[in-house]
């Protein structure tokens, strides 16, 4: 039986079909490739010769704080007036944007999203080099904060442990004449006291004073390093706040300074060691009451962090707040703004707090600074 010519036809196409792959891309896979562009946890944007926004997703809206429907094809000088002029690195952003680009490059900014500093890193490249017939830029953005902030605890980390190796190799052998001149100077102080030499013995008592100085300097140093004896158990927080606040109240009385506890959550137990953790909220205590300097308020609070599963204490000062240029310092060895300090108690503090695998962080202004201390909570 012949065939008719619809019948051939449409079985010769039928054998084409099943042959030779189609060259119209399946619209479920392009829905799928959309889709992930819009979900992946990095910024991408993409440009049209023309300096106009083809694509932006959800990441990227989010991280320069643009509304997509709002931007999506429009010109690049139009989006960026939709961005805060008050973003710390804004005219760099701007330059950057707008330039013309013959290769891959870089960028690394500061942008301020939730009211936190965040480090945004800008990869542009020229769509030529994905060797198709468009033509413009497409930009990824990451936001490199945690790693930042890993790269420099690592530096840090380093630094400390250099000087506490060092201290212990020397602690030794200044520990040992410190005990020798301390002991002859006290013979001799007795012996003055008993003639009746006053004034000399006031002499002996200021080289007391200064060889504990350096003693006390000295134990500073071996702190830097990870300590030999660290008794880790279940520590209640408040029966270590309780056992101190008596020496933070009267500090603080001498300077006209009130001393207020907040309790908005349940305390709890940490797991770290009681007399260094005692240490750290000693040191930003008088801290905070060395920065209000005469007559404020020196705040102590509680929260939990349940995400995280930290346990947080704020301790708030209503001094005048640290400078921008020195909050990436403070923690720094040596760094210090004191006349007579050594610059090693935050970053011993920093170190002890590390090493129970929390962390301690700063918010500050005109208004006062509040250190955070971030501790693993054992919901005991």
């Amino acid at each position: 039986m012949m065939k008719t010519s619809l019948e051939m036809m449409t079985e010769t196409h039928r054998k084409q079909s099943y042959h030779s792959p189609s060259l119209d891309p399946d619209t479920s896979y392009i829905h799928m490739a959309t889709r992930l562009i819009s979900h992946i946890q990095v910024g991408v944007m993409l440009l049209d010769e023309e300096r106009r926004l083809i694509e932006i997703n959800r990441m990227a809206s989010q991280y320069l704080g643009l509304e997509r429907t709002s931007v999506l094809f429009h010109p690049i000088e139009e989006i960026i007036s939709c961005l805060s002029h008050e973003q710390p690195d804004f005219n760099r952003l701007v330059s950057f944007l707008t330039s013309s680009l013959e290769k891959q490059d870089q960028l690394e900014i500061k942008w301020i999203m939730r009211g936190r500093i965040n480090k945004l890193l800008i990869t542009a490249t020229p769509t030529d080099r994905l060797e198709c017939d468009c033509r413009g830029t497409y930009f990824f953005i990451e936001n490199v904060t945690k790693v930042r902030a890993l790269e420099e605890q690592v530096r840090c980390n380093q630094r400390l442990a250099t000087i506490g190796q060092i201290a212990a190799g020397a602690a030794h052998e200044i520990r040992n004449p410190l005990t020798s001149l301390r002991g002859f100077l006290q013979v001799i102080g007795y012996r003055l006291k008993e003639i009746g030499q006053k004034k000399e013995q006031g002499y002996i008592d200021i080289m007391l004073k200064e060889i504990n100085r350096i003693n006390h300097l000295v134990s500073e140093f071996l702190s830097l390093s990870k300590p030999d004896n660290v008794n880790l158990k279940p520590v209640r927080v408040s029966k270590v706040l309780g056992e101190i606040l008596p020496i933070i109240k009267s500090e603080a009385i001498l300077h006209n300074i009130d001393v207020m506890i907040q309790t908005p959550c349940k305390l709890t137990k940490v797991i770290a060691d009681e007399e260094l953790l005692k240490q750290v909220f000693l040191n930003i205590c008088k801290n905070g009451i060395e920065a209000i300097g005469e007559g404020g308020l020196l705040t102590i609070g509680f929260r939990r962090d349940e995400s995280n599963d930290y346990f947080i204490v704020d301790i708030t000062d209503t001094g005048s707040g640290i400078p921008e240029s020195l909050r990436d310092k403070i923690f720094e060895p040596f760094f210090t703004t004191k006349e007579n300090g050594t610059g090693l108690g935050l970053p011993i503090c920093q170190q002890i707090i590390r090493e129970i695998g929390g962390a301690i962080t700063l918010k500050t202004g005109s208004y006062g600074t509040t250190f955070s201390v971030y501790l693993p909570d054992t919901m005991l």
